[in-house]
C-alpha cells in the first residue's frame, strides 16, 4: 500500500464480517486549522508502550467433541478461519491440564491414592481425541506461531484436603509431587510434538473458595502459593529440560489484583520465578481499572495476561449474531490493551447452541463459533469479527502507541462496583481472602467513541475505532509522521485503519 493512503476494515451491527475500503490521507501538513470540530485522534508512534503478544482461546474437552462433530472440510475451514494467514490469525491457545467443567466426567492423569512417585501417570483418551488434534491443526495453520498456555484446574483428588475435584486445598506433603506431575504433563505432551510457552499456577483459586462452582477446582492461597513457587515449583522448573516456560500466576479475576500480587511479590525468592500476572474479565468495571496502571508501576518486569472471558452462564443460552455481546467484548479489549495488556484469551474456542456441552450439562456459554451438531456446521458470531480485529490487524510484536482524543472521558457510562475494590485495596491478611465480587457485568458499553494505536512489526500502524452509538460519527485522523484524514464511522461498528 502507498504512503498516504490506508486499508479500512469494518465490522459493524448491520454487517457483519470484514468489509474493505482504502481511503487516502488528504492533507500531509497537519495543522490545527484543518481538524474537524468533531471527534479527532492524534496518533503519536514517538510515544510507545506496551509489546503484545496476541489473541486466542481455550481448547477444552468440550470445544474438541464440537470440532469433531465436523467434516474434514469444515475442521479446515474452522483452523484457517481462527489461525490461517486467511483467518483472524490467533496466537494463543490455552490448554486445561486434565478436566475442566467443560469436560464430560472428572479425571486426573493419575487417580490411583498415594502415588507419590507418579509411577502410574498417563495422558487421557481426551487428550489424543480432544485436545491435541486441534493444537496440531492449529499449529500447522500458523504463521504467526501459537503460543500456548497448560492451566489446571485442578490436581488428582488425593493430593487435596478433601479428597474431591472439588475446591480444597493442596497438601502440603504434596508440594514436590504436584510439581512432578505438571513437569510430566510438559514431557507427554512434548513426546506428542506440542511445546508450551506458558503455565498457569491454576484456574480461579481465590474465586472457587468465594463462588462454590459445580467444577474441579484447587484453592490456594498467597502464602501456600508463595512456599510452593520459591521451594518446589521455581527450582524444578528451572532445573528442568522446560526452563524456558513463563509461569503466570492470579489466573482470576481484576478485583483480587492489588491484594494477591501484593502479597505474592513481597517475596522475592518466589517472585522471581514468576513471569506474569493472568486476570480473567468477570468482574471488570471501571472503578478497579486502575489495578492495571498500578500493578505495571509497581512490577514493569511483569507482564499482565488475560486468559479467559465469556458470555452467557448458569440457566442462559446462546445467542445466536448477538451484536449485544461483541461490544461486551470490545469494550473489554480497549479498555485492557489501552492498560498494559500483552494478550487476551477467550475461553471456550467452540461451543454447540446449546453452550456446550459441559460436566452435568452445568453450564451454558456463548463462544464466537456455534457447531450446528446436527448439520455439522459451523457458525461465526459477531463475537468472532470483534476478536478478529485485535488479532488480525495487531500482530505479534506490535508496539502499543499514543492516541489521544478530544472527547471528554466523562462520556463514558459503566457499571459501578459496591465497595469491593476499597476492601481489597486495603486488605493485607494473607491468610483470609477478601469477599467475593458482586454479580455484574462485563465493563458497560461505552458512549465514548474508543481507539487503539499500534505500530507494527512490519512498519505499518493500526487504528482501531469503535463507535458505540446510535448514529455515525464523523472522525478526524491525524497521524504526526503522515497527515490526516476524516472517516465517516458507522453506527454500532468496529473499524481497524492500516496505513505505513
Amino acid at each position: 500500500l502507498p504512503r498516504a493512503q490506508y486499508y479500512h476494515y469494518m465490522t459493524s451491527e448491520d454487517s457483519p464480517g470484514f468489509t474493505k475500503t482504502v481511503g487516502t490521507f488528504i492533507n500531509t501538513t497537519v495543522t490545527s486549522s484543518n481538524v474537524s470540530s468533531g471527534v479527532s485522534f492524534w496518533v503519536n508512534s514517538s510515544v510507545t508502550y506496551q509489546t503484545f503478544s496476541g489473541i486466542g482461546a481455550g481448547i477444552s474437552d468440550s470445544s474438541g467433541i464440537n470440532f469433531n462433530n465436523l467434516s474434514s472440510g469444515a475442521k479446515q475451514k474452522f483452523v484457517e478461519s481462527y489461525f490461517g494467514e486467511n483467518g483472524i490469525e490467533y496466537t494463543f491457545g490455552r490448554i486445561p491440564i486434565a478436566a475442566t467443567d467443560f469436560s464430560m466426567r472428572f479425571y486426573s492423569y493419575d487417580d490411583v491414592p498415594g502415588d507419590v512417585d507418579l509411577k502410574y501417570f498417563n495422558l487421557t483418551e481426551e487428550d489424543f481425541t480432544l485436545k491435541m488434534p486441534l493444537i496440531k491443526m492449529a499449529q500447522a495453520a500458523s504463521k504467526r506461531g501459537l503460543k500456548l498456555v497448560a492451566t489446571p484446574w485442578t490436581p488428582p483428588s488425593w493430593m487435596k484436603t478433601n479428597n474431591n475435584s472439588r475446591i480444597a486445598y493442596l497438601y502440603s506433603q504434596y508440594h514436590h509431587t504436584w510439581t512432578t506431575y505438571l513437569l510430566k504433563y510438559f514431557e507427554a505432551y512434548s513426546e506428542n510434538g506440542i511445546n508450551f510457552w506458558g503455565l498457569s499456577q491454576g484456574n480461579e483459586m481465590i474465586l472457587g473458595m468465594l463462588v462454590h462452582f459445580p467444577m474441579p477446582n484447587l484453592a490456594m492461597m498467597p502464602d501456600q502459593l508463595r512456599a510452593w513457587t520459591k521451594y518446589h515449583l521455581g527450582p524444578m522448573l528451572r532445573a528442568s529440560n522446560f526452563k524456558d516456560i513463563k509461569v503466570i500466576t492470579l489466573d482470576d479475576e481484576r478485583p483480587f489484583l492489588p491484594w494477591f500480587s501484593n502479597s505474592v511479590f513481597s517475596d522475592k525468592e518466589a517472585a522471581q520465578y514468576i513471569h506474569g500476572i493472568a486476570l480473567h474479565s468477570y468482574f471488570d468495571t471501571d472503578d478497579n481499572i486502575d489495578y492495571l496502571e498500578e500493578f505495571h508501576d509497581d512490577y514493569p518486569d511483569k507482564f499482565i495476561l488475560y486468559t479467559e472471558n465469556s458470555i452467557r452462564g448458569f440457566g442462559e443460552s446462546v445467542k445466536l449474531g448477538s451484536w449485544d455481546d461483541a461490544t461486551r467484548y470490545i469494550t473489554n479489549l480497549f479498555q485492557t490493551f489501552n492498560y498494559w495488556v500483552i494478550g487476551y484469551m477467550d475461553w471456550n474456542i467452540v461451543l454447540d447452541e446449546n453452550g456446550g456441552p459441559s460436566q452435568g450439562d452445568s453450564v451454558h456459554l456463548d463462544s464466537p463459533v456455534i457447531v450446528n451438531v446436527t448439520n455439522g456446521e459451523f457458525y461465526k458470531q459477531p463475537l468472532f469479527y470483534a476478536l478478529g480485529h485485535f488479532s488480525k490487524f495487531i500482530s505479534p510484536g506490535s508496539m502499543r502507541i499514543q492516541v489521544s482524543t478530544n472527547q471528554n472521558s466523562s462520556d463514558n457510562s459503566r457499571e459501578k462496583e459496591n465497595g469491593l475494590n476499597d476492601i481489597l485495596r486495603e486488605s493485607s491478611d494473607t491468610t483470609t481472602p477478601p469477599g467475593p465480587p458482586g454479580p455484574g457485568p462485563t465493563t458497560a458499553p461505552s458512549t465514548t467513541v474508543l481507539a487503539l494505536a499500534t505500530t507494527n512489526p512490519d512498519n505499518s500502524h493500526t487504528l482501531i475505532v469503535y463507535n458505540p452509538r446510535s448514529e455515525e460519527v464523523t472522525v478526524t485522523i491525524t497521524d504526526y509522521k503522515v497527515g490526516r484524514f476524516n472517516q465517516t464511522i458507522a453506527p454500532h461498528s468496529l473499524n481497524s485503519f492500516v496505513y505505513w
